[in-house]
This record gives C-alpha cells, structure tokens and sequence, in this order.
C-alpha cells in the first residue's frame, strides 16, 4: 500500500472521528421523555384551563408585562440553563447559553440579542440546533403540536403556529415579538451534506405557564 493511500484513509478516518465524536457529544444532550410524563403536564394544564374558566380570569399574558433583561450576560456562554421537550417525538434537549458554534456542538443553543429573550420575559424565545445531530426529525413536527420548555422551575408550553423555510440569511426570523413567542431553528434541506442553504422554522405561542413542583 503506497503513502498516497495510507494518506488518503489516515485524512478519512480522522474526519469521520471528528464528526462522530460531535455527533455523540450532542446527542447526548437528548433524552427520552415518556408519554407518562407529558399527561401528567397536560392534565395539570387542563385543571388550570378549568379554574380559569370558573374564575372568569384571562391567563393571556399581556403585551405590557414584556420585559427585557439589561445583564445578557445572565447565564456563562455553554452554560445548561433549560430543557425543551417535543412531545410528538418524545424527546427532551437540554439548552444552553448561546447560539455559537460551540454551544450548538454540545446540544440547542438559545439566541442571546436585543431582540430575544428568555421565556419568563415573555418576549421572543429562539432556540436553534443542528440538523445532524439533534434535531433529526424537526420537520415531523405539524401545526397545533404542543412544545414544552423548563425554566427556573417554571414549564412554558406552546402551541405550533406554523411552520416554513427561508434562505440562510433571513433576518425577519430573528426579531422582537409583540407577544411570547417561541421559535426553533434548523439548517434545510435536512438531508443536505455540507453547510445548507436554507433555514427550517417553527413557529409557536405561549398558551401556558405552570410551575414545575405542580406536576
């Protein structure tokens, strides 16, 4: 076997390595949420949807109750600091401080800007992740699918408004929100080898807060 090979499959294997070992290192940020687990939170959900009907209150939260954070600096860039949980796909991700290439190797990252927020400020909450390693099947997801996200012992749900895809460089996905939003994101076409062109966005609203020893 000549050099010229050896050199080929030497380059080869130390590739598939690199992305094996960010593979895993993301994948590890995935877990299995039983459906037991998510009827617990819905029925805790449905008995507060209950009394707020009996009470005559509104729990839509109000635009004026937005509020921004002046330290963005809250959390350590790659800090954990929530989970979101996908029902539909019986998966939980836990989250961390940034958006950043090396945030996004360890899992979902949440974008940090002036016109994001976290979810207790009711504004607009993006959280984005690779395609390759945990948001494998986000395009399963369909309008009307509940998201969950956990949050200083706080759970968030959400209802998907839509879904679309846009081109990479799209900066109408990323801004502020006159009501709590909650946006996903993704690199498009899921199959696609290399940086891909476009972007995979979902879309949903707040419906319910509930705090998390309830359940």
């Amino acid at each position: 076997m000549n050099k010229f090979l050896i050199g080929i499959i030497t380059i080869g294997l130390s590739i598939f390595l690199f992305y094996g070992f960010q593979w895993w290192n993301a994948a590890g940020a995935v877990e299995k949420v039983s459906e037991e687990e998510i009827g617990t939170w819905q029925e805790t959900s449905e008995k507060v949807d209950d009394m707020t009907v009996m009470d005559g209150s509104d729990r839509k939260p109000a635009e004026e109750e937005k509020t921004y954070t002046e330290d963005v600096s809250a959390y350590q860039k790659g800090e954990e600091m929530g989970r979101l949980i996908i029902p539909f796909l019986n998966k939980g991700y836990k989250t961390y401080w940034g958006a950043d290439e090396d945030s996004l190797k360890r899992g979902v990252g949440m974008y940090v800007s002036e016109w994001t927020t976290t979810p207790d400020e009711k504004g607009h909450t993006v959280l984005s992740g690779h395609r390759e390693t945990v948001f494998t099947n986000l395009g399963d997801i369909n309008e009307g699918d509940s998201l969950y996200y956990e949050y200083e012992q706080k759970r968030y749900e959400y209802k998907v408004d839509k879904t679309w895809v846009t081109d990479a460089g799209d900066r109408s996905v990323i801004v502020d929100k006159d009501e709590p939003t909650l946006t996903l994101t993704t690199c498009y076409p899921f199959n696609f080898v290399g940086d891909a062109p476009e972007r995979y966005i979902i879309q949903a609203s707040l419906v319910d807060v509930s705090d998390m020893a309830d359940s």
